[in-house]
Order: C-alpha cells, then sequence, then structure tokens
C-alpha cells in the first residue's frame, strides 16, 4: 500500500469508529423492553461486526505491502 493509502484507511476506520461508539451510547435509553430497542441493539451489533471484518481486511492490505 502507499502511504497516502494507509494515510486515508487509518482516518477513515478512525471516524467509523468513533461514530460507531457514538452511535451506540445514545441508543442507550430507559426504554430497553420495547421492539425498536431490540432493532437498535442487533443493528449495534451488526455495526460492529462489519467495522471489525473491515478493520482485519485494511490489516491484512496493510501487511501485504508491496507484494504481488
Amino acid at each position: 500500500m502507499k502511504q497516502w493509502q494507509k494515510i486515508v484507511g487509518v482516518i477513515a476506520l478512525g471516524a467509523i469508529g468513533i461514530y460507531e461508539l457514538l452511535l451506540w451510547a445514545f441508543a442507550i435509553t430507559d426504554w430497553e423492553d420495547t421492539p425498536l430497542y431490540n432493532f437498535m441493539n442487533n443493528l449495534s451489533v451488526a455495526l460492529w461486526i462489519n467495522y471489525f471484518i473491515a478493520l482485519a481486511l485494511f490489516i491484512c492490505l496493510w501487511r501485504k505491502g508491496g507484494k504481488r
């Protein structure tokens, strides 16, 4: 990977991580037994799984470097 691709990737993954943390923090309320809360909780779990998969793929690309 080129240097600018690494920088953009780290910034993008950092911004997405912060955004997901904020979404998760603001979704916690006192109406935890409603169907909407369950939906938001499941969506949050799916977002975190997607984030960690993207992070793992980025790390694999980073390690691969210029090897072809």
